[in-house]
């Protein structure tokens, strides 16, 4: 009986464990009371079937697809991403705790001389250190896993010793035991050594969280930086806009007299041709500016566009008729204001001057496409997009806002180059 409830405790917290990472990972589509009754529905039946699993034999064998076709079936009905990314996550959720589970107890019948078949099917001392600690090394690998979807700074020789510390934990915990097999009088020191051990690396998941959020602090704080930068650029952007329509409605004025005069003058053909040279010289700067079903949009773009009037560079926007730019208006202004941005400062340093903007939908997807002039390759100068403005603490932040834009809609962003032309491809899932 004991040993029953203790295999059921296990498999709970092993589900428990799986369930929560493939749902952090992908993100769930739902809210509220679905998203709670999914994640413990999948939770209740993989902790079951394990069990099942467990009480019908020893060892797994076809039985061991079963939980990857529960992940996988979880993931498809009720949360977020593309199919074969789905499908991915949902091997690798019950690879992990296999994967550990094969690796502890091969180190530690290897390294205390243990008979491999007794550590499976024998519940003793040995068995449940050996659980404890490949329930322990599933949770820390899971969280490290998506601390790095998270593009946490900790990276190459910091993210080895941290992956390092648990295998040494393993090793040394396994040594004590085998210690303790030898000398039974040493059996409690060996005991506080192994709390201790796994104390210390609750210690370092610990420290590495707290490294984390100091890391997301300086993130948010840079983010407000730089669109409160976004914010006086749109103000500099908005003021050239209404001064260049001012400008026009100072000239349209103008304009409208001497037609008039040519009119009274009963030269109409001068009238026409003077028609004419408007209407091809001068009508095409006015008719430039937009307008859509998204103000925060019409803002962003028309005011680069005047910018790009003042600096001498050809604009062209193309929106593809009953195209529904479906963004929030403080992250259509973030997106495209940065998009734009980062357009305008490599147009400009070039002598062809041109910017496309091409916005239309694909089934549920807005698809965006920015390209501008390039004096010289990006990608191969500078593949990492550092900045060129003066405050070097801000290079990346305005990328970040685009990548993360087009992450929370569970879209895509490619980059490419041809015919002396930078291209951003962005794909939105805009529902």
């Amino acid at each position: 009986m004991t040993e029953a409830v203790f295999e059921i405790c296990v498999n709970i917290i092993e589900a428990l464990i799986s369930v929560d990472f493939i749902t952090r990972y992908l993100g769930c589509r739902f809210s509220g009371k679905k998203k709670y009754a999914a994640f413990i529905i999948c939770w209740v039946i993989a902790a079951f079937e394990t069990t099942v699993m467990n009480y019908m034999t020893e060892f797994e064998t076809f039985g061991a697809y079963i939980p990857i076709i529960i992940s996988a079936c979880y993931a498809l009905v009720a949360l977020q991403g593309s199919v074969p990314l789905k499908i991915l996550i949902a091997v690798l959720t019950n690879l992990i705790p296999y994967g550990i589970a094969l690796f502890v107890n091969l180190l530690m019948c290897n390294i205390i001389g243990y008979d491999p078949y007794e550590l499976i099917t024998v519940l003793n001392s040995t068995r449940v250190t050996a659980i404890v600690i490949a329930k322990l090394l599933q949770f820390y690998v899971t969280r490290i896993i998506l601390r790095m979807k998270q593009r946490n700074p900790i990276e190459g020789r910091r993210w080895m010793m941290i992956l390092i510390i648990p295998v040494i934990s393993v090793i040394s915990v396994g040594a004590l035991m085998k210690a303790a097999l030898i000398d039974s009088d040493i059996s409690v020191y060996n005991l506080v050594g192994m709390i201790c051990i796994i104390l210390a690396n609750i210690m370092v998941y610990w420290f590495f969280v707290e490294i984390d959020r100091d890391y997301e602090t300086r993130m948010k704080a840079a983010l407000l930086e730089q669109q409160n930068e976004n914010l006086k650029n749109n103000i500099a952007d908005n003021e050239a806009f209404v001064r260049e329509m001012k400008t026009v409605r100072h000239d349209i004025k103008h304009q409208l007299l001497t037609i008039l005069k040519y009119i009274e003058d009963g030269d109409c053909a001068a009238a026409k041709k003077y028609i004419d040279v408007i209407t091809n010289n001068y009508m095409p700067n006015i008719l430039t500016y937009i307008h859509t079903d998204n103000a925060a949009f019409d803002a962003a773009v028309n005011s680069k566009i005047a910018v790009c009037n003042q600096k001498g560079i050809f604009m062209e926007v193309a929106v593809k008729q009953g195209t529904k730019i479906n963004l929030p208006q403080n992250e259509a202004v973030i997106l495209f204001g940065n998009l734009l941005d980062n357009a305008i400062e490599a147009a400009e340093k070039t002598e062809a001057k041109r910017i496309m903007l091409d916005i239309r939908t694909s089934g549920s997807y807005l698809v965006i496409a920015v390209r501008n002039s390039i004096a010289k390759s990006v990608l191969t100068e500078n593949a990492d997009f550092k900045t060129s403005k003066k405050n070097k603490e801000l290079h990346g932040i305005g990328m970040k806002s685009i990548r993360d834009i087009a992450e929370r809609h569970n879209g895509m962003i490619k980059f490419y180059e041809e015919e002396n032309e930078f291209c951003c491809h962005i794909m939105i899932d805009a529902e």
